[in-house]
């Protein structure tokens, strides 16, 4: 399991910030977070569930994308969960 540090999640959403564009990324993308990679799965947050629901079906490819090139291991699946209060 690999927990990513607060550096790598800010590239992560720098490159989700670029790929997908500052309109969607402000729009879906605000309050996200990667915490960890485990087993080719990416574990993330979201600010509601209605967000990780929406953020599941439309961009699980570009996380898994971004994951993998900042830390260097093949992310084939993202689990976008809602942010534990």
């Amino acid at each position: 399991m690999i927990v990513l540090t607060a550096d790598e999640d800010l590239a992560v959403q720098a490159k989700l910030n670029f790929s997908l564009g500052a309109q969607a990324y402000d729009t879906y993308l605000q309050g996200f977070r990667c915490t960890e990679l485990s087993g080719g799965v990416v574990i993330a947050y979201a600010r509601s569930e209605y967000m990780a629901a929406v953020i599941s079906a439309e961009y699980s490819t570009q996380i898994a994308d971004a994951v993998e090139s900042v830390v260097g291991q093949p992310a084939t699946m993202v689990l976008v969960l809602p942010c534990p209060r």
